[in-house]
C-alpha cells in the first residue's frame, strides 16, 4: 500500500517546517526533537506509580524511571525499555507515554533507562550504560516489587539496536537469561547502505541524511560499524538467543535490516516473530494521538511481552 494517510499528514507538516538537522548545534536538535513528542506522543495514561531514581553505571550514576502497573499483584515481570533517537536525542520523558501504555498493558514493571548519548559520549558508552542497567535490575528486581526470573528487554530504533546488542552480549558473558527481545524498528546494521536506506532514504520521517547524522555523532570511528555491539546483525553466531518480536514499519529505511534480523535468527534456531505494519513509517510506534496503527503495535507488542512472561 501506499503511506498511510495519518503518516502523510505527518510528513506534509515535517516537510513544510523547519528541519530538525538544520539546527545549530545539537542541543536544539534535542529541543526539537522534545517540541515533536509533545505533537503526536501517546495519550499520558495513569499507572499505580512512576518512580525516577539514579543507579550506578561505569562511568557516574545512569537515570532510570520505575513504572508500576495498575491492579496487579507481584513479583511481576520486568521490561527494561531503551529510548530510541539515534543514541544522541530521546530521554525517559520523550517516550513516557508508550512506557505506560506497555506497562499497564503487559502487566509488567517497566524500567526505562537513560544512557550516556553522542557525540559527548560516543559509543561503546550507551552500550555499557544499557548493560549495567540489565545487571542492576537482575540483581535488584526482588527490591522494587520484581521477578528476577522475568526479564524483557526492549526499545525502539536506538534502543532496539541497544536491545539486541546486550541480549547477545548477555549470552556471551553469563549475563542475565531474558523471556524476550521487543525490538521495535531496530537499527541492527551499522554498515548497510543500500536497499531501503535508499529507497525509502527520502521524505521520511527518518532520512538516509538523518542516520549518517546521528551514526557520525555516535560512533568513535569507522571500526565500530562492524563490532556487533553496534551491529548485532553481523555478529558470527544468532543461536540460543532469547526469544524476539521485532516489528518494522513498511515505508522505513530500516526495514531491510529488522527483517534481515528476524530471518537470521530464526535460521540459526532462535525464535522471532516478525510483522511488518503497512503504511507506516519509522517512529510510528510513538505516534499514538496521530496515528491510529500505533496502538495496535503497541498492544502487539505488550501481548508479545505476556506471552513471554507467562510460557
Amino acid at each position: 500500500m501506499t503511506i498511510h494517510p495519518q503518516c502523510q499528514v505527518i510528513l506534509d507538516a515535517a516537510a513544510a517546517g523547519v528541519s530538525m538537522f538544520d539546527a545549530p548545534n545539537v542541543a536544539e536538535v534535542r529541543r526539537r526533537y522534545a517540541a515533536a513528542t509533545d505533537i503526536y506522543a501517546p495519550t499520558v495514561i495513569a499507572v499505580k506509580s512512576s518512580e525516577d531514581r539514579t543507579i550506578p553505571g561505569p562511568s557516574g550514576d545512569i537515570s532510570i524511571r520505575i513504572y508500576t502497573p495498575e491492579d496487579v499483584a507481584g513479583p511481576l515481570p520486568v521490561l527494561m525499555f531503551f529510548h530510541g533517537g539515534g543514541w544522541v536525542v530521546g530521554d525517559l520523558d520523550s517516550h513516557d507515554a508508550v512506557c505506560r501504555i506497555l506497562c499497564n498493558s503487559a502487566k509488567c514493571l517497566v524500567i526505562a533507562t537513560d544512557y550516556r548519548m553522542g557525540p559527548e559520549h560516543r559509543f561503546p558508552a550507551a552500550f555499557e550504560d544499557a548493560w549495567a542497567a540489565l545487571n542492576w535490575a537482575q540483581e535488584n528486581a526482588r527490591n522494587i516489587g520484581g521477578d528476577p526470573s522475568r526479564i524483557a528487554i526492549g526499545g525502539d530504533s536506538a534502543g532496539g539496536n541497544l536491545s539486541a546488542g546486550v541480549a547477545l552480549y548477555a549470552r556471551d558473558n553469563h549475563g542475565p537469561s531474558l523471556n524476550l527481545q521487543l525490538l521495535i524498528y531496530p537499527a541492527v546494521d551499522m554498515t548497510a547502505t543500500g536497499g531501503s536506506r535508499i529507497t525509502h532514504g527520502e521524505d521520511r520521517i527518518l532520512t538516509t541524511g538523518a542516520i549518517d547524522w546521528f551514526e557520525a555523532r555516535y560512533l568513535s570511528g569507522e571500526d565500530d560499524r562492524t563490532d556487533p555491539r553496534a551491529s548485532p546483525l553481523l555478529a558470527a553466531d544468532h543461536s540460543n538467543l532469547p526469544p524476539a518480536f521485532i516489528l518494522t514499519a513498511e515505508y522505513d529505511p530500516l526495514i531491510d535490516e529488522g527483517k534481515a534480523y528476524a530471518d537470521k535468527l530464526n535460521a540459526a534456531g532462535s525464535v522471532a516473530e516478525y510483522k511488518c505494519y503497512p503504511g507506516m513509517v519509522h517512529g510510528f510506534a510513538r505516534m499514538g494521538v496521530l496515528v491510529d496503527m500505533s496502538v495496535e503495535a503497541l498492544s502487539d507488542s505488550a501481548a508479545a511481552l505476556r506471552a513471554a512472561f507467562n510460557a
